[in-house]
């Protein structure tokens, strides 16, 4: 094959969610969206169904593709619905809906009454990232409306801490605690959710009805979160998280430079050396620029090409080479977050499962 390769560990995923369980004793949500931070989200979706309570995407379509895999369990959709195709695709494929606001707690009402269709929702309130979410007066009547209505079911509130820090995490926090009081005046055994992998290494009052893991499936803790002040190393060292993807790329052919340029630009300055060419390029989600993060096989000889990168030295033709071990050590080379990195590695790739 000539795609990159990514070399993805199931056993990992599985390893480090169940850490995940064993320190947190909460329920998990295991975060799939994006194609599960770029690793196939049916097969990571697969892989836990036996260890995850539900899943979270972010789009409708995540959701639809995800539904076998996920073995009859609850799949949360982020995005807030926006129109009645949205809501109708939602409620008949038995996907949670994200309901955001009164207008949106209106769209999904009177659709839902219209087909004559029951759905279940999570409102999602606003403690500090604006993103998404209603403030506590607007929660109150989002409440207030819904409450004896016949097909919307309210089933969950959450929200999310949108910084690596102890400060901004408490405020959020306090806040939360404000909404959920209000929500539980009306619904009372709704399930409370604010945190994800940060929240994890946090104390046990952030963890409420259970979190919503992500990053650390994969291997990985957000914004330097070992380093915090709230994060315990005890903890740190319960989870000894286990990286799950390896990105290969097969060399092409091998060759002497004579003349010219190497690749696009201008014409080369240096003696002639032993050239390589991989199948790999920033088509398959790696930044054109020379020192963009790849693991040098010794040095990229010239910026990427759109489906070629040109290094010095010799490697045997049609071998492969590791050009990502660690998504952490490519972000910070080119100033970017792990999120980033694993989801445009695979955009390419031919998956090979463990």
């Amino acid at each position: 094959m000539q795609k990159v390769r990514a070399e993805i560990s199931l056993e990992n995923i599985r390893n480090n969610a169940k850490a995940f369980l064993d320190l947190t004793g909460t329920k998990l949500c295991a975060v799939v969206k994006a194609n599960a931070y770029g690793h196939g989200a049916e097969a990571v979706t697969a892989a836990l169904c036996g260890l995850a309570d539900s899943f979270a995407v972010s789009l409708i379509e995540e959701g639809l593709a995800i539904r076998v895999a996920a073995c009859g369990r609850e799949i949360l959709v982020f995005t807030p619905p926006t129109d009645e195709n949205e809501v109708y695709t939602l409620a008949v494929n038995g996907l949670i809906a994200t309901v955001d606001s009164l207008k949106t707690a209106r769209l999904v009402s009177r659709v839902c009454a219209k087909y004559g269709m029951r759905i279940c929702v999570h409102l999602k309130v606003n403690t500090g990232m604006n993103r998404y979410g209603m403030n506590v007066q607007m929660l109150g009547k989002t409440c207030n409306f819904l409450r004896n209505d016949e097909f919307v079911r309210v089933c969950g509130i959450y929200s999310h801490l949108c910084e690596c820090s102890m400060v901004r995490a408490e405020k959020q926090r306090s806040c939360f605690v404000r909404m959920l009081a209000v929500c539980r005046r009306y619904y009372p055994m709704v399930k409370a959710h604010l945190g994800g992998t940060y929240a994890a290494l946090l104390d046990k009052k952030y963890h409420f009805d259970g979190l919503r893991i992500g990053l650390g499936l994969y291997g990985y803790l957000p914004c330097n979160a070992d380093q915090k002040t709230g994060v315990s190393q005890k903890a740190l060292e319960h989870l000894a998280l286990k990286k799950s993807m390896a990105i290969y790329a097969k060399a092409i052919s091998r060759r002497i430079y004579q003349y010219g340029g190497v690749g696009y630009g201008e014409e080369a300055v240096f003696s002639p050396k032993a050239l390589t060419v991989f199948r790999v390029g920033y088509a398959d989600g790696f930044l054109r620029q020379s020192n963009n993060g790849m693991k040098n096989y010794p040095l990229n000889a010239s910026p990427l090409c759109m489906d070629a990168c040109i290094r010095h030295g010799n490697v045997e033709s049609d071998c492969y080479v590791p050009i990502m071990t660690n998504a952490a050590e490519v972000a910070t080379t080119v100033g970017t977050i792990p999120y980033e990195v694993l989801c445009a590695a695979t955009r390419r790739a031919e998956f090979v499962y463990d």
